[in-house]
């Protein structure tokens, strides 16, 4: 990718948001829950859902890539491959800093997140039919949580660039927890701040990263049908159940019962 040019030039970013500045879908299994109307199995008693952010919520997948060979580019550094970066996604900015270069992490945590924000309006996007999907599950009275492991800045950053914040009742950011994913820390903290039971509770992501840190805690999986991970690699994690497109999640929780 050559400097100057961006992924997607010619592309404008959506009208009408402030600016932000200082996927392919994949083909469904047997592991997918019958669409009937109404949810099934352990569905049915899930009141609590919780969210990943990049590649789940917004495709940033590009500006990420796109931001990680710049930097590497900039500091004179090895370039990898893009799997390479994307197999990183999903764990703090500093740890996977640390892992390109311990000795210059500093360097690329602070050239990163100059580069992520100048670039961010002209790359990122929201995937179409979240916004209805997440103000469909909140009116059906399932109480929703983001789990990411962004700083709290950039995160909030995306939800109000995307006009995502009244949608969550909680968010958890990587400035939350000492343990990030795949540890469990950060879904027991969603799951404190909603006044969760695991049993009830479900984390749905598009990284390995995000199923194992769902089986940690104890709540079932989801994995979405859009994001940048190859579906074999989500397979190998096992997730409870899978969302093949956004307007999918009506048809899976189709409202919380009284009890």
């Amino acid at each position: 990718m050559s400097p100057g040019r961006l992924p997607g030039d010619g592309e404008s970013a959506r009208p009408g948001r402030p600016c932000r500045s200082a996927g392919k879908r994949h083909s469904s299994k047997a592991r997918i829950p019958r669409m009937t109307g109404r949810a099934t199995g352990p569905l049915s008693g899930i009141r609590y859902l919780l969210f990943d952010l990049d590649g789940t919520l917004v495709d940033t997948t590009r500006l990420i890539l796109f931001t990680f060979q710049e930097t590497l580019r900039t500091l004179g550094l090895p370039p990898r491959s893009d799997m390479e970066l994307l197999l990183m996604i999903g764990r703090p900015l500093r740890e996977q800093a640390e892992d390109i270069d311990a000795r210059r992490a500093e360097e690329i945590f602070r050239l990163y997140q100059e580069l992520y924000d100048r670039y961010h309006d002209g790359l990122a996007r929201e995937f179409p039919g979240i916004r209805e999907a997440l103000a469909g599950l909140r009116e059906r009275g399932y109480r929703l949580a983001l789990v990411t492991s962004k700083r709290l800045s950039s995160a909030m950053g995306d939800l109000e660039y995307f006009r995502l914040t009244p949608y969550f009742h909680a968010v958890v950011t990587a400035d939350d927890t000492v343990n990030h994913k795949p540890q469990p820390d950060p879904v027991l903290k969603a799951l404190e701040r909603l006044e969760a039971p695991r049993e009830r509770s479900a984390f749905v992501g598009d990284s390995p990263f995000d199923m194992r840190s769902a089986h940690a805690a104890g709540v079932l999986a989801g994995a979405v049908g859009w994001g940048p991970f190859p579906r074999e690699l989500l397979e190998a994690e096992k997730p409870d159940f899978w969302i093949p497109g956004p307007s999918d999640f009506l048809t899976l929780f189709p409202g919380v019962s009284a009890e």
